[in-house]
């Protein structure tokens, strides 16, 4: 999985995962993830669109949850959009809609955290 940042209006970055999150990935690793916020960290508001990843696996949920956690450890918001239907039944299977921040497009995210449309 790769990462990449979609836009950063100041209040609101906006990322998208490319491809699956699954273990035979090199690692989703916060690092990379903390790369793209840059000095803003885990403090502000990131929304993160999984529109291209058909496929995620027990490592991506751990990633996903180790993500959520450093947010709210920092005082963020990490809200997780665009979900396609086989990755949001594997979340919703796990529970982790109770768990997660979870919109069903960009427009709902940013709302969740606030913000305004462009």
């Amino acid at each position: 999985m790769k990462l990449e940042r979609v836009t950063d209006r100041g209040d609101v970055v906006n990322l998208r995962a490319v491809d699956s999150v699954i273990r035979g990935d090199p690692s989703p690793d916060l690092n990379g993830f903390a790369d793209l916020l840059a000095e803003r960290g885990y403090g502000g508001p990131v929304l993160l669109s999984l529109a291209e990843t058909e496929f995620i696996d027990s490592s991506g949920l751990s990633w996903l949850l180790e993500c959520h956690q450093k947010f709210c450890d920092a005082g963020g918001k990490l809200v997780v959009h665009s979900v396609p239907p086989s990755v949001m039944d594997t979340l919703m299977m796990m529970r982790l809609e109770l768990v997660l921040n979870l919109a069903e497009d960009e427009a709902a995210a940013l709302k969740l955290v606030g913000g305004e449309n462009p």
